[in-house]
């Protein structure tokens, strides 16, 4: 949300005047009020009207000479509305104040509360102003002053028209991917570049050498040739082409033979005017014959395209079930399967036992039905005629918070709650169930909690007297008075 524009009150002014030098003074602010009451923010507030609560949870810093940009955050599990909030100094006094018509937080319990807000002052006069011991603020970052910032995507960064968003290394990288730097064009080991005719400059071609080719009687002469790379020798003793592909030519492993297709030498190892028979390449002779059996008919030599028959049978050539020479198809079996189906005694019945319901004659075309138990059903634990679906049980109640619970089929419960505050004295604490039982809370477990590894920190925690369906009273004591702490505690309870 935009930061909100707070108003210095007449106390908090006079609050930075320091009578005595004649100047400003430093001025600490502590805490937060907050009010779910719409007020006027007037200069002549001493009070917050309508104050329900005070957070400590404060913090700021100077974003520029006259403004100071703060943040109040509230972790809690309270559940209220904010309309408005003032800011008090470590003496009391009321230095500002803030308040519109429309809620600023509609806060839940399972949410915490976090407002940003600028305070203005006179130039100078922002670095007068210091917080509380908190460390979570968030502000705008700028060239000045570290902060919260977006990063700006590749194509952004290419458009070069945004001002408000950073660029990463890996970002860049991408960015940098496409461009060559001014130093490598047109250099040895760089990036050649095009003249005005979209051609490659003359001044960065390579020399052209022309490509030759060579008759060499022998091995001998063709080692002795002038040529360069890319030059041809034709063999007059073997009719082979060799290629040189590099420099010396007196070297023969420089010199590479080009394979061409051959002529054809031979036919079936047969050389001359070649006449083949079947036998030759293994085909049939001409009077082999193709034989027709069983359902087949036709057949014939192999002088002549042949054809095979299978004949196929009629509908009610299949129904009559009399025919040895003809196939039965799909199609002719459809009339016989349809026969039999419609021959079902009409007078059976399906019954439904067990957890299903329904059925009767199968003339009436019964129906089968299997009732699904609903996530009320499963926690009354209650009904004995219905089935319990993944679904339905995904929807048992349950809060996966710190302070929350999880529902069981029958209704049974395990809840759980993390309290953190600093101790330092045995003292009790009533501490309420995220959500009350219905019937009974079984008795609890209560662990203390300690921020870091102490061999001093001596508080522990038991639970006074029965807990109720609601809450329980936890009992803060130590074993020596020589040292008394904890960092909270934590809770486990079953119940129903």
């Amino acid at each position: 949300m935009p930061a909100l524009a707070l108003t210095i009150t007449n106390a908090g002014r006079a609050a930075l005047v320091d009578a005595a030098a004649g100047g400003t003074a430093a001025v600490r602010i502590v805490e937060a009020g907050l009010t779910a009451a719409d007020f006027i923010a007037a200069p002549t507030l001493e009070i917050l009207p309508g104050e329900h609560r005070r957070v400590e949870a404060i913090s700021g810093i100077a974003a520029d000479a006259a403004t100071v940009h703060l943040t109040i955050r509230d972790a809690s599990a309270a559940a209220y509305v904010v309309r408005g909030f003032g800011l008090y100094l470590d003496d009391g006094t009321l230095f500002a104040v803030y308040s519109q018509a429309a809620p600023i937080f509609d806060k839940p319990p399972e949410v915490g509360l976090f407002i940003a807000a600028d305070l203005r002052f006179l130039p100078g006069e922002a670095d007068l102003v210091t917080f509380g011991d908190t460390n979570f603020l968030l502000p705008p970052a700028t060239a000045d002053m570290a902060g919260v910032a977006k990063l700006a995507t590749t194509a952004e960064a290419l458009a070069m028209l945004v001002a408000d968003k950073i660029i990463t290394p890996a970002r860049m990288g991408e960015v940098l991917a496409g461009y060559v730097r001014t130093a490598q064009l047109a250099q040895p080991n760089g990036v050649a570049t095009l003249g005005a005719d979209g051609k490659l400059a003359a001044g960065q071609r390579p020399p052209i050498d022309a490509i030759d080719v060579f008759t060499a009687a022998n091995e001998a002469a063709m080692l002795a040739l002038p040529a360069t790379a890319g030059d041809m020798a034709v063999r007059n003793d073997n009719g082979r082409v060799y290629i040189l592909s590099a420099t010396p030519a007196t070297t023969l492993a420089n010199w590479v033979e080009l394979n061409a297709p051959a002529p054809v030498q031979s036919v079936n190892g047969k050389v001359g005017p070649v006449v083949l028979t079947p036998a030759d390449v293994g085909a049939a002779p001409a009077a082999r014959r193709v034989i027709a059996g069983g359902l087949v008919t036709g057949g014939g030599t192999l002088e002549g395209d042949r054809t095979l028959t299978v004949t196929a049978a009629t509908p009610e050539e299949a129904g009559a079930g009399a025919r040895t020479d003809v196939a039965v198809t799909p199609a002719a079996l459809a009339p016989v399967i349809a026969a039999i189906g419609g021959k079902a005694s009409a007078g059976a019945t399906i019954g439904a036992a067990g957890l299903l319901k329904g059925g009767g004659p199968i003339g009436n075309n019964p129906a089968l039905t299997l009732d699904a138990a609903s996530a009320a059903d499963i926690i009354a634990g209650l009904r004995g005629d219905a089935a319990i679906t993944p679904a339905a049980l995904a929807a048992l109640p349950r809060s996966l918070t710190p302070n929350g619970y999880l529902m069981m089929p029958g209704g049974f419960m395990m809840q759980w709650v993390k309290y953190r505050a600093v101790f330092t004295s045995e003292q009790a604490i009533y501490v309420s169930w995220p959500l009350a039982f219905a019937e009974i809370a079984l008795p609890v477990s209560i662990t203390a909690f300690i921020a870091g590894v102490s061999t001093f920190r001596d508080l522990w925690g038991q639970c006074a007297a029965e807990p109720s369906v609601n809450g329980c009273t936890v009992q803060l004591q130590s074993a020596t008075s020589n040292d008394k702490r904890c960092d909270g505690f934590d809770i486990i309870v079953w119940g129903r």
